[in-house]
């Protein structure tokens, strides 16, 4: 891992801290902006762990299987690459009328790099109900618990990197949780789930 990387990653956890300063250790230059969409690679193996629930608990609920584990994974890929840019494709089509120009790279740069840290709870859980350490009637509450923690982390890069005020900041994370829903609904009926 590159110092560049470290130093990202550091300063996306200062900033899901409170501290604005974490987002001085990110590159928010242009290049910074798409280098830091590598993040989705390395979240591949959450995402695995995250299809390979949704295929068991399609199984365990008796979901009919015309549809088939092949599609499911598929569905869960388009998900995932569409779900990681549609919101800031909202925000750089919306950029200028919204007056986020001058913040759109920053915040997408530190969004990026604090989604590691927003998925780790979640995919805890995926790993602890796939190994049987958690029951399956637990698995809502704490996939719950998950979300509220990744929406906390959008919410805080929102103020912080996007200079939001705290009620814009709410609705801006609310539109990218939205975006990821809509997007998820149209992968499913895509591909016929």
């Amino acid at each position: 891992m590159s110092g560049a990387t470290i130093a990202a990653l550091v300063g996306s956890l200062r900033l899901l801290g409170g501290d604005r300063r974490g987002l001085a250790a990110m590159d928010t230059s242009l290049d910074g902006f798409w280098s830091s969409f590598r993040v989705m690679l390395w979240l591949a193996p959450a995402v695995a762990l995250s299809i390979l629930a949704d295929v068991r608990l399609n199984a365990a609920l008796g979901t009919p299987h015309e549809t088939g584990t092949v599609v499911v994974i598929l569905a869960g890929l388009v998900n995932y690459v569409f779900g990681w840019i549609a919101f800031p494709l909202f925000l750089a089509a919306l950029g200028r009328p919204l007056g986020l120009t001058r913040v759109f790279v920053p915040w997408m740069v530190a969004r990026n790099w604090t989604a590691i840290a927003a998925s780790l709870p979640y995919a805890l859980v995926v790993a602890l109900w796939l190994m049987h350490l958690l029951p399956t009637s637990m698995l809502g509450p704490a996939t719950l618990a998950a979300l509220g923690f990744s929406l906390f982390c959008g919410w805080r890069v929102a103020v912080l990197a996007g200079e939001r005020p705290w009620g814009a900041a709410v609705g801006f994370t609310l539109v990218d949780f939205m975006l990821g829903l809509l997007v998820e609904s149209a992968a499913d009926r895509l591909l016929g789930l």
